[in-house]
């Protein structure tokens, strides 16, 4: 017999299963099918069995399909292990009609017409929406294997080839012969009870299968229903607005989130009615009190009622507007600190959070809750395995590396993988420094010249890896200055860092042998082989590749049983894998460890004391049903399908039920850009226009949070409102409490206090908190140099001028730039290179006769300090510095210093004189007469800057002392920078030692006097 129990409650329906297996006991070896929508609702129902009976035990959960190929299998003599018809193996069917006679189906020409990519991605669409037409649309596919639409209709004709010909048993032959042979089987051989625990929806001939099955055994449907009145009747708001005015007065609305959600739960309760399905007498409803707004709110739900005012200002359901994915995050889990708190009987594993994008939220979520002063202990569910084992991400990687250009970052993203630097022997520092010579080299995309081209990029050699890995090779083997086979030689490799480029080439080895495969045709034996030893090569065979092999397995596994046997283009191969490595398990993580993270999907809302929706986001959630052109269910839908929007509408509803005490929303509500606001997912939009009509204030309900959690001052965290978080610990009064320097640190170079005053908050990090932050962006350039890039005119011109110096032509110094990768390709190159050995032949011929240059060395002492070095580039009219670049703030502090050193060399046969030869333009720097007090204020400077940050930002201060009349105003735009350059502010050490203020106003007059001090004294020297 059908038996339906239905609840408002899951853990209603929980008990009343337990109770049955009390009251109607099977035999002790007999085995309890239960059959469930997802592995984490059978988790959820063997505890709740537990908590009632005591123990569960002999329960066996399976899915829908499952059951039904097993029914089918007790039933039948010839019926296959496993479908022949599943999408998956269908995919497979179609593929291999498509390949051998495409120009059989000219009605898909024009998607067949891309190569057997298109091919592979039609035959899965067409596999899926065949599906459907399986369970939703039998009499279609009866009617094709009778012969009707032969002739004329593509689909009937492709079915015909695929599966009727072959006369495969898919679920519409097998229904037809099962309700046949049912009545004459073994009865013995059916289980003696099946129960559907909290399935949400079942197809109409999967209903007619449980029927007939249950003439014969007892089937029970435990299903969630949040009214016992009947509402199967009921419309929404907007569907009556849109009926005719005397028509209106006919629509009963009952409850409108009811009715506006509802629509999926009803279809299938209604399926089940029809079905003459035997309803429990015994009530399993249960009521809710109307304390809370949530209260309230469900049970409205409950008796069908319209919202009512009168609304209660406690904070059971909340709503938070963010700017990002990380700001939610954040957000949620001060929320939950403050609940916690102010709550100490709630656990965390009462807690639920769930989002429909859990791929994307999951990242954030861990980095918050994982690295938390106050830890909340958590799982994730649901996300993809890549984000869990890194194995299976750095295996995706690898597949993605033939069709894309081999970019710098998307190859050293490789390296990333602990797996690949143990292999290959490197630690993170040494991957660093290989990311330095990629950069020295000039490595930017393409494995090599060849495969460039192919790609649609110039066919020469230089930025590509194999020419880059050349130069490295040859230069630790054959150091030099000169080409050798057209190769330059990159002579910093030396010693033990021989070890290190034997690491770097073996993984580039296999990277190379990965872009060949790409328009490559092979069997699936030839791909597993050659992608097996591709993972040995990169990672070992000591690594955790199990999952790689299984996925392998279960592709042969698929391919045998579709009678596959084509040769398989690399792109289909890779799709395929990909597609079995992204298989996930929906029970690990579940109901795990404390909170629990996981997506929202068709009954996982099992209860919890609080449920969280985050990103619930306009466009995200619910879902849109898209579907393929030639998809004809979406001509004329019936109730009872599967529609994706009504699903999530539905699941919506269920979430809020579930929620016994509090609800939390929360969404990107705001832009990061413009503060501008954001519409959330208009299913939360209704929501909230039902809570105003309870009488909550929309203000109330929802909290707009700030940009950033430190912008509020405030320490506190209340459980609404605009919660700020925990301030990071900024000195903001001063650095008193800061030990002072060691005494070494007044024995220095005039090296060390170039590099201080070049770079003076750089420096106060790096001795204060061993913060070493780098000057260039970490990130590698991936695309090779249309232009002059940075300071390169400055190296070609040196190139250039090494060959003049030598006497030998300037266009000898062409094919040594190439080498290094420092021109532009093709002609823009060229143009470029005849440009800068003009200007380079000009500021040379300018310049003679150059004479021999000299250093001399000094030490002095300064008050407590002691300054010594070098002062080089001498002659008898003193000294001479040739700049072949640009000339910049930081070389002209270099220049300076080395003048006011030289100013102090009391006993030198040298003048007191500097002079500066540029392409540009020359300059003279004047003897200085209070050299040593101009040295002895700048150490008196240093010193300061060790203990606290300096107020100097040398390149706005040189822009500040260049004005006629010096204006700090003036000079904000090279601090704060334009659209079209960055501003200093941007360097990373003042980011982080000025977030909150801006150093230009809040210290301008000791910014002044500083600026004067250094640039301000050398202008006034500076002929």
């Amino acid at each position: 017999m059908l038996h339906l129990h239905h609840s408002n409650h899951l853990e209603q329906l929980a008990r009343h299963f337990a109770a049955l297996q009390q009251v109607d006991t099977l035999p002790p070896l007999e085995i309890e099918q239960v059959v469930v929508q997802n592995n984490g609702m059978g988790r959820w129902l063997s505890l709740q069995t537990a908590r009632y009976n005591g123990i569960a035990a002999n329960l066996r959960y399976l899915f829908p399909a499952e059951l039904t190929w097993e029914l089918l299998r007790k039933v039948l003599d010839d019926v296959p292990e496993k479908d022949p018809c599943a999408p998956t193996t269908l995919r497979w069917r179609l593929l291999d009609i498509f390949l051998q006679e495409p120009e059989s189906w000219p009605e898909l020409a024009h998607y067949l017409s891309t190569g057997d990519e298109g091919a592979w991605q039609l035959a899965g669409q067409i596999a899926k929406v065949f599906d459907q037409y399986l369970f939703f649309r039998p009499e279609w596919i009866r009617e094709w294997e009778h012969g009707k639409g032969a002739g004329s209709d593509w689909q009937a004709r492709l079915w015909w080839r695929v599966a009727g010909e072959q006369k495969l048993p898919h679920w519409v032959r097998l229904q037809e012969r099962f309700s046949h042979a049912l009545s004459v089987a073994d009865k013995s051989a059916l289980p003696p009870r099946i129960s559907f625990f909290s399935v949400p929806v079942l197809s109409p001939g999967y209903v007619q299968l449980l029927v007939e099955v249950a003439k014969y055994t007892d089937v029970h449907i435990y299903l969630m229903n949040p009214s016992p009145e009947y509402w199967g009747d009921i419309e929404s708001e907007k569907r009556k607005s849109k009926q005719a005015t005397d028509a209106q007065e006919l629509i009963f609305v009952g409850n409108p989130l009811l009715a506006s959600w509802g629509r999926q739960g009803r279809d299938f309760l209604d399926q089940l009615i029809e079905s003459n399905a035997e309803t429990e007498d015994t009530s399993l409803f249960v009521e809710t009190d109307e304390t809370t707004l949530l209260q309230r709110v469900q049970s409205d739900i409950l008796h069908l009622q319209m919202p009512e005012l009168g609304a209660s200002t406690d904070q059971s359901i909340s709503l938070h507007a963010c700017h990002s994915p990380m700001r939610e995050a954040e957000v949620l889990y001060e929320q939950l600190l403050a609940l916690f708190e102010a709550n100490p009987d709630l656990t965390p594993a009462e807690v639920v959070v769930m989002t429909p994008d859990i791929d994307t939220y999951a990242p954030y979520l861990d980095a918050v809750f994982s690295t938390a002063e106050y830890p909340l202990p958590f799982s994730i569910a649901d996300s993809s395995p890549r984000f869990a084992q890194g194995i299976l991400n750095l295996c995706q990687q690898l597949l993605a590396v033939p069709q894309s250009r081999c970019d710098t970052e998307s190859v050293l993203a490789l390296l990333e993988f602990e797996e690949v630097r143990s292999h290959l022997g490197l630690d993170e520092a040494q991957v660093m420094q290989c990311r330095e010579w990629i950069r020295a080299v000039n490595i930017r995309w393409g494995a090599d010249a060849q495969i460039r081209a192919g790609q649609g990029g110039a066919g020469t050699p230089e930025h590509t890896w194999r020419y880059g890995l050349d130069r490295l090779l040859l230069g630790y083997a054959m150091p030099g200055q000169e080409l050798f086979a057209a190769v330059l030689p990159w002579n910093e490799i030396e010693g033990s860092q021989a070890e290190m480029l034997a690491g770097l080439q073996q993984m580039l080895e296999a990277v190379f042998a990965l872009a060949q495969w790409d328009g490559q045709q092979q069997e699936l034996v030839e791909w597993d082989r050659r992608f097996r030893q591709l993972l040995k090569a990169v990672v070992g065979e000591d690594a955790p590749l199990q999952a790689i092999w299984q996925a392998l397995d279960n592709l042969k596994r698929t391919l045998v049983q579709a009678d596959f046997t084509q040769p398989l283009a690399w792109a289909i191969f890779k799709s395929a894998l990909a597609e079995q490595l992204d298989k996930r398990s929906e029970s690990e993580g579940f109901l795990g460890r404390g909170i629990t993270f996981c997506a929202l999907m068709p009954m996982r809302t099992v209860p919890f004391r609080f449920v969280g929706l985050i990103g619930m986001n306009d466009g995200v959630f619910p879902r849109r049903d898209t579907r393929a052109s030639f998809d004809r269910m979406g001509n004329s839908i019936r109730r009872g399908d599967r529609l994706k929007r009504d699903e999530d509408r539905y699941l919506f509803l269920e979430s809020i039920l579930s929620a016994r005490e509090w609800l939390y929303i929360s969404y990107v509500g705001q832009s990061q850009q413009d503060n501008s606001e954001l519409p959330p997912s208009v299913l939360v939009s209704e929501l909230l226009d039902y809570l105003e009509r309870c009488g909550a204030s929309r203000e109330t309900l929802v909290t707009k949070h700030r940009l950033q959690g430190w912008e509020n001052p405030s320490p506190t965290l209340p459980l609404s409102g605009e919660g700020g978080g925990f301030s990071p610990p900024l000195i903001r009064g001063g650095w008193e409490g800061f030990l002072p320097p060691d005494p070494h640190y007044r024995q220095l170079t005039l090296s060390d206090l170039i590099r201080f005053f070049q770079h003076p908050a750089r420096q106060f990090l790096r001795e204060c908190f061993g913060l070493r932050l780098g000057e260039r962006d970490d990130e590698l350039p991936t695309r090779e140099p249309f232009t002059l890039e940075g300071y390169s005119a400055g190296d070609i011109r040196a190139c250039v001028f090494q060959q003049l110096e030598q006497a030998l032509p300037a266009t000898n110094a062409l094919p040594l730039l190439r080498a290094q990768g420092l021109l532009p390709h093709g002609k823009p190159g060229d143009l470029l290179f005849a440009r800068e050995t003009k200007v380079t032949q000009a500021f040379f011929d300018s310049i003679q006769p150059l004479t021999e240059l000299h250093r001399e060395a000094f030490s002095l002492s300064l008050g407590e300090f002691t300054l010594s070095g070098l002062v080089g580039q001498l002659d008898s009219d003193g000294r001479k510095v040739y700049s072949l670049g640009k000339l910049s703030y930081w070389q002209w502090l270099d220049i300076w210093l080395h003048h006011l050193a030289l100013n102090t060399l009391e006993e030198s046969t040298y003048p007191p004189h500097t002079f500066i030869f540029s392409p540009e333009k020359n300059y003279q720097l004047q003897p200085v007469s209070d050299a040593r007090e101009q040295l002895e204020q700048l150490l008196a400077w240093y010193w300061q800057g060790l203990q606290e940050p300096l107020p100097f930002f040398p390149k706005t201060a040189l822009n500040l002392m260049e004005q006629t009349v010096p204006d700090v105003a003036k000079a904000m735009s090279t601090w704060e920078g334009s659209g079209s350059f960055a501003g200093e502010s941007e360097k990373p050490e003042y980011r982080l030692l000025y977030r909150h203020e801006n150093p230009l106003e809040t210290q301008a007059d000791a910014f002044i006097t500083i600026a004067q001090g250094v640039f301000g004294q050398m202008l006034n020297a500076r002929k």
